[in-house]
């Protein structure tokens, strides 16, 4: 099978940029802020489809159906979904700070998804940039709901400046955000069960 090229999905919300248009050499949508590019998916809010060659116009999720073996190996159970996400953020204001399920809460929480455990790949950052991974030792949960009801809940987080080339992994259940100017490739699992637990006041 010869390399394929995907058509990118842009997704806009309030915390993105303009910088992936720059970052991707294609011009964005409309004028508004864009947070991510997908590059590959196969999840219902938006399944890729082959940009060029002789299977344009094929969705992914076609190719995965008829061509697990040739994608993933022949091992691969060929009645499993296609398992992950690529994508870029460009996470200009701060993100919600927000937490995703492992694949049991997942099922309980949000029976459609999967779990969903991510990795960061850091490729610019901005001077005031900050990315949060995880809550600070001997954090309890009276802590977090205290900290919630003051609007403060940041000071229960680990925190650090991004610095390019870095590789952040994410765990499901690992409480984070990140924001203030980063640009960064992200390979998730192909889910998008999201829970904010705050939006900064």
């Amino acid at each position: 099978m010869d390399p394929l090229v995907f058509e990118p999905f842009f997704r806009p919300q309030v915390w993105g940029g303009r910088r992936l248009e720059r970052f991707l050499g294609r011009p964005l949508p409309d004028r508004g802020p864009f947070v991510e590019a997908w590059m590959l998916s196969a999840q219902a809010l938006h399944v890729s489809r082959v940009a060029e060659g002789p299977l344009s116009g094929l969705s992914l999720n076609q190719l995965w159906a008829s061509q697990t073996s040739h994608i993933a190996g022949p091992d691969w159970p060929t009645h499993d979904p296609f398992p992950l996400l690529f994508k870029y953020l460009d996470c200009q204001e701060l993100l919600s700070i927000q937490v995703h399920p492992n694949d049991e809460l997942a099922r309980q929480l949000c029976p459609h998804e999967s779990g969903k455990t991510e990795a960061w790949v850091v490729l610019e950052a901005d001077p005031g940039a900050r990315i949060y991974a995880g809550l600070r030792p001997g954090t309890t949960c009276q802590d977090l709901e205290r900290r919630l009801a003051a609007g403060t809940l940041a000071d229960c987080l680990h925190s650090f400046v991004p610095q390019k080339g870095q590789c952040v992994f994410m765990p499901a259940g690992t409480v984070h955000a990140v924001g203030g100017g980063v640009l960064m490739a992200e390979v998730q699992e192909s889910s998008d069960a999201t829970f904010r637990l705050f939006d900064w006041n």
